[in-house]
């Protein structure tokens, strides 16, 4: 990884960078999120910003970013009735932040409305994130904290919804819901050469006989939790993202990398150690 060096990173004072988290999660949340979203590419990034989240993958480019941070969360929150594990954020707090040079660390408790399921669950996000000289985001690494924990949590809550009288009996009818979202989407959107499943009834059946549901750490393999995710950015790029709703996983929902693999990758162009370090 390169060392930052006087000349090529900013120096922001503390207040700067806490100003610049601030504005970023003030459009991170909704509306402001729908803002962003029909930007296509968002000045508060990078045009080659590079972005992690330990429970998926890795996503490079602003308008890829565009639509995994904002344009995401935009779909959930244009249908209230869509059934899915992801909720819209609607407020936060910052509960921990230190900030040096141009690197700041945020432990931010999010609310997030899960609007088909009827509740509003806090989560929090732990997030490194680096910055330029024109303010905007060049990397950002996030994890999920208790996210396995959040996800059972989601999962018991939303049993009395389908009248399931335990969590796998609920896994099972969320399942065949989500199942059934991604291929109402597959085949609405992905026509022609983007064309993922012959039918509505090919797709549900690969989806229940051929794919896992998922732990809640796969929302980057080949699972229905990993296409739950991807769907809600099919309809801005049918051509780039109808394949992570297929079976191949289009690079995205694929079983392709290891534990200790993914550990160890050294992902990132800048240091998050400032200069002399």
């Amino acid at each position: 990884m390169p060392s930052p060096s006087p000349s090529n990173q900013p120096h922001y004072s503390f207040d700067e960078l806490y100003n610049l988290q601030v504005k970023f999660f003030d459009n991170f949340i909704y509306p402001a999120d729908i803002t962003q979203a029909k930007s296509i590419n968002s000045t508060l990034l990078a045009e080659d910003v590079q972005g992690r989240i330990d429970v998926t993958r890795t996503f490079e480019g602003r308008e890829l970013n565009t639509e995994y941070l904002f344009g995401l969360f935009a779909n959930l929150a244009a249908d209230p009735n869509y059934i899915s594990l992801l909720g819209v954020p609607i407020s936060y707090e910052i509960l921990h932040f230190a900030a040096n040079e141009y690197i700041t660390s945020t432990a931010t408790r999010f609310m997030f409305n899960f609007t088909s399921l009827g509740i509003i669950v806090p989560i929090e996000i732990d997030s490194w994130n680096t910055w330029n000289k024109a303010g905007q985001v060049t990397q950002y690494d996030g994890s999920f904290k208790y996210w396995q924990w959040t996800v059972d949590y989601i999962i018991a809550s939303s049993a009395p919804l389908f009248n399931a009288t335990s969590p796998p009996q609920a896994v099972e009818i969320l399942t065949r819901a989500l199942v059934s979202s991604i291929c109402e989407t597959a085949t609405t959107y992905c026509n022609g050469t983007n064309t993922q499943y012959s039918n509505m009834a090919a797709c549900y059946r690969y989806l229940t006989q051929e794919v896992r549901f998922g732990e809640t750490y796969e929302l980057g393999r080949n699972t229905v939790l990993c296409r739950m995710v991807h769907q809600n950015m099919v309809p801005f790029r049918p051509s780039v993202h109808c394949p992570h709703i297929g079976p191949s996983g289009g690079g995205y929902c694929t079983d392709d990398k290891t534990y200790v693999g993914t550990v160890e990758e050294d992902y990132f162009n800048i240091s998050f150690i400032p200069y002399g370090y």
